[in-house]
């Protein structure tokens, strides 16, 4: 039998069982951060669509609906066909669709759930391709005009949002839903005052889009916003009728680096194994491939190192592939101890695994699939 196809004969019941490294997903902080979500959603009168590419699985997605939330948003096909067992009613696709090879598994996806889908639109060649998908198989393809608010990646500037709503309006088989956009440049934010700025001008954008598409004669449905830490900073968000944060769910040392949250709210983790000591250090059998690579949001380095056990007082210092090195000048730490360190991203651990270890203090509940981990298509 390959090592691959081997399974383990103990099924692990304590953390102590469990082999490293390990992503753990503290269940009641997880529900605690769930029921947090619904209640800012309420406080602000919004439907709840929460992204699913924070986790990538049909467990957490199930508890995001079972919660209150109004239905998914994802990234990639992969996601929304892997997440549809979890039940939601409506799905955003929130990535923008060019090539007929996409096109015509989104229109695929489309007839094979009764599902509403949205799916994302910020140019021409998005809508020619949508359109064309659409008409060959006799439906409707229902879109969101996607919005700049300040992040500089995809989206078109509020003010031309009406002229591209009205180009794939006048497309056959291509309906206008509404607007969204991502206040990804919230990542960005050095201080409370700015994140502030950055929540407000997600909500300007929609608004003044939303507003000048209507003034154009097209129906403008949905108004959405998303991000988690705009979503947990104040805003006016009269106007708006959906919310799309994803990593409210598990948070990170990113989210509490912005400010928006405290380690003792992070839900995922990584449980680690020290392999090997040195002068001054500690190494872990854990590295890139299961931490990421990230510093912060968008190239922005917000944090020192790239992951942190609060318990223990470590962090990783710097990672290779398979190995995280701790800086440990006092000689803590011995080879065999367990390190549990949160992430700087929660988002890419939970994608760089292929299960989650579903756990409440010592003990170990259940054995969860990332059901669309990798990068995805």
């Amino acid at each position: 039998m390959s090592a691959a196809s081997h399974t383990p004969t103990r099924v692990p019941r304590r953390l102590a069982d469990l082999d490293t490294p390990a992503t753990l997903v503290e269940v009641p902080r997880l529900a605690a951060n769930l029921r947090r979500g619904v209640d800012v959603a309420d406080r602000d009168g919004l439907a709840l669509r929460p992204h699913a590419k924070t986790h990538k699985t049909v467990e957490i997605a199930r508890r995001q609906l079972a919660t209150g939330a109004a239905g998914l948003t994802v990234s990639k096909l992969d996601e929304l066909d892997a997440l549809r067992p979890a039940g939601a009613t409506s799905y955003l696709l929130a990535y923008p669709l060019v090539s007929a090879v996409k096109t015509a598994r989104l229109v695929e996806l489309v007839a094979g759930t009764p599902a509403r889908i949205l799916a994302a639109l910020d140019g021409p060649a998005g809508a020619d391709a949508l359109s064309a998908a659409a008409t060959r198989a006799g439906i409707t393809l229902e879109v969101l005009i996607e919005i700049d608010s300040g992040l500089g990646r995809c989206g078109v500037a509020p003010n031309v949002a009406a002229d591209l709503a009205q180009m794939a309006a006048s497309r056959p088989g291509l309906r206008i839903a509404g607007v969204f956009t991502h206040a990804g440049h919230a990542y960005s934010a050095r201080d409370t005052t700015e994140l502030a700025r950055a929540a407000q001008q997600e909500v300007d954008a929609v608004r003044h889009a939303a507003r000048d598409i209507r003034a154009a004669g097209i129906a403008c449905e949905v108004v959405s916003v998303g991000s988690t830490p705009t979503f947990l900073t104040r805003a006016d968000r009269r106007g708006v009728t959906e919310t799309r944060p994803g990593n409210y769910a598990l948070l990170d040392r990113t989210q509490v680096a912005l400010g928006v949250a405290t380690l003792d709210q992070c839900a995922l983790s990584v449980l680690c194994t020290v392999v090997s000591t040195g002068p001054g250090r500690a190494v872990v059998d854990a590295g890139s491939k299961v931490f990421g690579l990230d510093r912060g949001g968008h190239g922005v380095s917000l944090i020192d190192g790239y992951g942190e056990d609060p318990e223990r007082g470590a962090t990783l210092s710097w990672l290779s592939e398979e190995h995280g090195v701790v800086s440990d000048p006092a000689g803590r730490f011995a080879p065999g101890d367990r390190l549990r360190f949160v992430p700087n991203h929660a988002c890419v651990a939970a994608n760089l695994t292929r299960q989650l270890y579903f756990v409440d203090g010592d003990a170990v509940l259940d054995t969860v699939a990332v059901a669309a981990a990798g990068g995805g298509r």
